[in-house]
């Protein structure tokens, strides 16, 4: 993998900048065995220089563990030193599922001294009242513990420190602020700032990004001193080209349609993730996918923060191969930030403060709470994810970057499709200022061609021999025309009706899940039961069997296979009804007319009643008037049977005789009665 320093291996890294053995091992039992180039280049300046870090790199390039390791280090160190216990390492990241993540990583890598290591998790409360006060009270006695490493947001850290929980500018020795330009894109930046007066003067700082804008600059200034720049993005991307992107033009209406065939005729195949800009569009992307018995689930911000780690645990551990996101408050900062200038006027910003006390005036009349601290696009390690898919394209180019970050991470081979409507000049201006910023890769199959033709011809073609990404799609929805009318009948079954069914459906699913309400539940068991009968009552949509498959007829003519593992059927040769068996060639019920019957017995010859009665074979006898000419089938001798053809051996025939039908019936033929007097006489 090019992300991969293949000239140094862990085991001699460490060695080399003499980490403790128990974090050795737990590196080892993670099962890294060589680094990034993020982490071999960190590494050494962090733990032995002891540098500041200004770290530019492409997301799932291995950041979390570059500047967990050195801060880890240091805090053992200060333990051997028989230091008191306090707060050594504050680590800030902009959203509550990044606090998470950065909390599982470092219990993992103390996976050999917990013991010695202590952490702890402070966020904002998005809850008020009572309910946001019992979380602060947790927060605070977990404080009262001195863990030595503090995962935080901005806002849940300032929290604490205005209420004088915590006190750091006394023993804090590394501050690290993690997904920086997110950090900023929240809001945060005069948060960091009131954060900063309470920190050390003297303390050793990282700052880890995927992108550098201006706003960073300022930020450095702030947190770092004289500190080492490494920008690794470039560098990996031009080496690394395993993320390839793709962009397709439609209709608006033709996105389900694209979704659905490249689903189940497996274009994109593996774990993906859809990102749409807005809720309703997430839970309405998932009842259609369900129409079709195809499972995923929404992540949004209005969900609870348990719910949306169980959803993300879920899906790492494979429950479910597809997930929508939604990333709706990351991605209208970023519009905001890159449109708006620093001299703004005061009047728009008393516009905005307006619009934004009336759009929570609105979400609170609604009940539907958001989350400030929910991100999605950004920072979050999902696992094997094989692509990625911008349902709605995203409004900024900041926002696309981190989208298709969530693929092909750690050197892994990932796919992203963006679906740019082709009536909305405001997405086709955003996927040209992408293409300028994406790295563009060569031309592979357009070289190969065109040096063909140089050889055969001999004449040399001058074409671009690279181009920019994302690259557009070679896809012709003609082909796939036959699936629209399945694909609309199925969209119509969405309505806002069912979308909102679908959302009150999971609120009912939270309620009966939460453990708050257990007790309130013992307590009135009818509100138990009202909940589980209306899950049950409440079907959002009716599924149907049928379109779990699709049928052979709408295949297209390309993918249609032949069945080699068809057996043909034996016909089956079945006589026809009534007919007759014939009996003229069966050996056993006739034989031939040149056998002599005279002198059977010893050559003599014998003259019976049966004998006079035969006519003479061969001659020219005329004498009797009455007697009919002889015919090819009267040249056999018969058995002396009822009807000279002697005994069947057939069933039938046997069935007939015992219940006189057909020829052993007594009746008389219409062919043997029409020569009778009609009088009767």
């Amino acid at each position: 993998m090019a992300l991969l320093d293949h000239d140094e291996t862990f085991a001699s890294l460490t060695e080399a900048i003499g980490i403790d053995v128990r974090l050795k091992k737990a590196v080892q039992r993670l099962g890294h065995v060589r680094p990034t180039l993020v982490q071999s280049k960190c590494l050494p300046l962090a733990i032995t220089s002891g540098r500041d870090l200004l770290v530019r790199a492409k997301t799932g390039s291995g950041k979390t563990l570059a500047y967990c390791l050195p801060l880890l280090q240091k805090i053992i160190q200060a333990k051997n030193a028989n230091k008191d216990a306090a707060i050594r390492a504050v680590v800030l990241v902009p959203t509550r599922e990044l606090c998470s993540q950065v909390y599982s990583t470092i219990q993992s890598l103390t996976y050999y001294c917990d013991d010695v290591i202590q952490a702890a998790v402070l966020s904002a409360s998005r809850a008020k009242g009572k309910k946001g006060q019992q979380d602060l009270a947790r927060q605070t006695a977990m404080l009262r513990d001195r863990p030595d490493v503090v995962v935080a947001t901005p806002a849940g850290l300032l929290a604490h420190i205005r209420n004088g929980d915590v006190n750091l500018k006394e023993s804090v020795e590394t501050l690290v602020v993690d997904e920086a330009d997110l950090v900023l894109s929240f809001g945060y930046a005069n948060d960091i700032t009131e954060v900063m007066k309470n920190m050390p003067k003297i303390c050793q700082g990282f700052l880890m990004s995927a992108t550098l804008s201006p706003e960073l600059n300022s930020l450095k200034r702030v947190v770092l001193h004289s500190p080492v720049v490494l920008k690794l993005e470039e560098e990996e991307s031009n080496a690394d080209g395993n993320l390839i992107q793709f962009y397709m033009e439609c209709p608006r209406r033709d996105k389900n349609l694209i979704i659905y065939v490249f689903l189940k005729l497996g274009l994109l195949k593996g774990k993906g993730i859809f990102f749409v800009n807005s809720t309703d569009g997430g839970y309405r992307l998932k009842l259609f996918l369900e129409q079709f018995h195809i499972r995923s689930s929404v992540l949004n911000a209005e969900l609870p923060f348990r719910s949306r780690l169980n959803i993300i645990e879920q899906f790492n551990v494979g429950n479910f191969d597809y997930l929508i996101a939604t990333d709706e408050s990351t991605d209208a900062v970023d519009d905001n930030n890159d449109d708006d200038d620093d001299d703004d006027d005061e009047s728009e910003k008393e516009d905005e403060d307006d619009n934004a006390s009336e759009d929570e005036e609105v979400q609170r009349k609604k009940g539907k709470r958001k989350d400030a601290e929910y991100g999605v696009s950004r920072g979050l390690d999902f696992r094997n994810v094989s692509f990625v898919m911008n349902v709605d394209f995203p409004p900024s180019t900041k926002s696309y970057a981190h989208r298709v970050g969530r693929t092909a991470r750690g050197g892994a081979k990932g796919v992203s499709l963006s679906l740019v409507e082709r009536d909305n000049p405001e997405q086709l201006d955003a996927l040209a200022a992408i293409q300028e910023e994406q790295p563009k890769i060569p031309i592979t199959g357009a070289v190969s061609e065109t040096l063909q033709a140089t050889t055969e011809s001999g004449e040399m073609t001058d074409g671009p021999t690279e181009q920019p990404q994302p690259s557009a799609l070679d896809f012709n929805l003609q082909e796939i025309e036959g699936f629209r009318y399945r694909v609309e009948d199925v969209s119509r079954a969405v309505t806002k009706t069912t979308i909102r069914e679908a959302r009150a459906a999971e609120l009912r699913a939270e309620i009966l899940n939460s453990e708050r309400l257990q007790s309130h539940f013992e307590e009135n068991p009818t509100d138990l039961q009202l909940l589980r009968h209306d899950r049950v009552a409440t079907h959002v949509s009716k599924i149907q069997d049928h379109l779990k498959h699709i049928p052979k007829y709408l295949l297209p003519r390309g993918m249609q296979a032949a069945n080699l593992n068809r057996k043909r059927k034996r016909k089956k040769n079945r006589g026809k009804q009534g007919q007759l068996r014939r009996s003229d060639n069966d050996p056993l019920q006739n034989f031939d007319a040149e056998t002599n019957l005279d002198g059977l017995g010893g050559g003599e010859t014998t003259t019976t009643d049966f004998d006079e009665n035969m006519p003479e074979f061969g001659g020219d006898d005329t004498g009797s008037s009455s007697k009919k000419p002889k015919t090819a089938t009267e040249q056999k001798i018969y058995a002396n049977t009822k009807d000279g053809v002697g005994k069947s051996t057939s069933g039938r025939n046997a069935w007939k005789e015992r219940h006189r039908k057909g020829k052993f019936s007594n009746k008389k033929r219409r062919s043997e009665r029409k020569f009778k007097d009609p009088l009767g006489i």
